[in-house]
């Protein structure tokens, strides 16, 4: 609904304010999902360092029970008993280095929200320039 008339200064001022504050509210709403979905990610690896230490934990009895078998006359129980110990150790390994990427402190920064911001900024200095 247009009137013919211009808009003042003051109109054309209160807009930009309103765009702006508009814009900051999107790009903090968008800083705050990346960082909520960066957190979940850590969680899921802090699950599994967790897993992996517990796996770990079963490892070094397994591989203690194989070095008991390999003592014993039995020789075919501790190599079973080997084998089964490295498995869970190499699991083990595997799950705590993937949770460890995944915990890293540059997996935590908001790089979309940063570049959106970036670019906001460029724009607008390229604009009033």
């Amino acid at each position: 609904m247009t009137t013919g008339v211009e808009p003042s200064i003051a109109d054309l001022l209160r807009q930009l304010v309103d765009d702006g504050n508009h814009l900051v509210r999107t790009e903090i709403r968008l800083a705050k999902s990346e960082v909520r979905d960066n957190i979940a990610s850590a969680a899921k690896g802090a699950v599994g360092i967790g897993i992996g230490a517990v796996l770990l934990l079963g490892a070094v009895f397994v591989l203690l029970g194989a070095a008991v078998g390999f003592l014993t006359p039995l020789v075919g129980a501790g190599f079973a008993a080997l084998i089964v110990g490295i498995v869970t150790l190499v699991v083990g390994g595997a799950l705590i280095m993937s949770g460890v990427n995944k915990l890293k402190v540059s997996s935590m920064m908001p790089d979309t929200a940063i570049k959106s911001v970036k670019a906001d900024a460029k724009t607008i200095s390229g604009s009033v320039g």
